[in-house]
């Protein structure tokens, strides 16, 4: 009877107490910002926000990931029969990964090379 209170325990302590740690973390670090500038404020310091730099290629990265993703997938999928048995469905993570390892870099490139055009004009 008491058979799945162990794996119940192992998954709340695996899982739920990370994820409250990490909510503490960020109240308190929210906490102490806000303290802090209001401290500022209170002795007449008023400090700016920094600017944000947007990505103007959002599109560009989503796209190229989700084109590497799907890539690799059709590749795990088709090399899937060339693994062993004991890989089975293993390939398909692996080269699904790797696709999109291999979409970030050529996102960093091609974005580079835009931004290079960018300065010489």
């Amino acid at each position: 009877m008491e058979g799945w209170l162990i794996p119940l325990v192992a998954i709340v302590c695996a899982v739920g107490l990370p994820v409250v740690l990490l909510m503490i973390l960020v109240v308190r670090t929210t906490r102490t910002k806000h303290e802090e500038r209001m401290a500022m404020i209170e002795k007449g310091i008023v400090l700016e926000e920094p600017e944000r730099k947007v990505n103007k290629f959002n599109a560009l990265r989503n796209g190229l990931l989700m084109i590497g993703l799907a890539l690799g997938a059709i590749g795990g999928i088709y090399l899937d029969d060339t693994m062993p048995h004991d890989w089975a469905g293993f390939s398909v993570v692996i080269f699904t990964v790797l696709g999109g390892g291999i979409a970030y870099l050529a996102y960093f490139f091609i974005v580079l090379k835009m931004l290079e055009k960018e300065k010489e004009q």
